[in-house]
């Protein structure tokens, strides 16, 4: 089962990791410093959204949402999805990542006995 978290923008506004630049098309575009997505949206087209209290659409986040990011956890095939949810293991791990650690136990040998 594939999962990716997913970032509405529009919960970006206000947000001091929000950086924008004015473009040569005339329009402004903004991002996120963190760069938790990739993306670079219009922002007039966000402050629009925000207005009228709807949402800009899902992206995709290329890192760990920080804790004042407004994310989701989205299933690529909502209907394979096991009844634990997403097995993707870094969707268990805390906000700001973390780490696993993998051990193995090797059989002892009939050499050790």
């Amino acid at each position: 089962m594939y999962c990716d978290w997913v970032i509405d923008p529009v919960g970006c506004l206000g947000c001091s990791r929000l950086y924008a630049y004015d473009a040569r098309d005339g329009r402004r575009y903004a991002g996120c410093v963190e760069r938790v997505h990739a993306a670079e949206v219009d922002l007039a087209v966000l402050e629009e959204c925000a207005e009228e209290e709807r949402a800009f659409g899902g992206i995709r986040a290329v890192r760990v949402p920080l804790p004042i990011c407004s994310a989701t956890i989205d299933s690529a095939y909502p209907r394979r999805l096991p009844e634990i949810g997403c097995v993707n293991p870094e969707f268990y791990e805390p906000p700001g990542g973390g780490t696993f650690v993998v051990t193995t136990r090797d059989e002892p040998s009939q050499h050790d006995a």
